[in-house]
């Protein structure tokens, strides 16, 4: 039977508490941001409502950040392994709900800055994709939240 250290199993879950989102959060912004700058160049006056795309890509970055931090606070408390397995999984939510959030934000983020750039006045409607997406990272920092404060 492989057994871990509490405290090791509940790093790994702040490393990917932390670290998954990061890059979901960069990946998104590169999408969107390289996608804006391209419209920038012709329909500067856009910008200012597509910037959404970017804003919302890096609010996975900070979902994963009170997960961590949660987590650090928690630290001491984690002594058995099944707080820490708490931890760990706790880590995992975020990290694939901002990854399922980064994919969508960033498909369709690029795919509203290019329809909005033909057709400005689609954009109200198009912009629900990235909203919706955006709400499954919310969905995973909210069981994050509930299985932290089990511990």
């Amino acid at each position: 039977r492989f057994n871990m250290d509490p405290g090791l199993t509940s790093l790994i879950g702040i490393a990917l508490a932390i670290g998954v989102p990061i890059g979901s959060a960069a990946v998104t912004i590169i999408i969107c941001g390289t996608a804006m700058a391209g419209i920038g160049t012709e329909k500067p006056e856009l910008l200012s409502r597509l910037i959404i795309t970017v804003v919302l890509g890096e609010a996975l970055a900070i979902y994963g950040l009170l997960i961590a931090f949660m987590l650090l606070s928690k630290l001491s408390d984690i002594t058995t392994m099944e707080a820490a397995n708490k931890a760990l999984i706790s880590g995992i939510i975020i990290s694939v709900a901002t990854i399922s959030a980064g994919a969508g934000i960033s498909y369709c983020g690029s795919s509203l800055i290019g329809a909005t750039a033909e057709k400005p006045e689609t954009f109200s409607s198009n912009v629900i994709g990235v909203v919706l997406s955006e709400a499954l990272a919310i969905y995973g920092l909210l069981i994050a939240f509930m299985i932290i404060g089990q511990i």
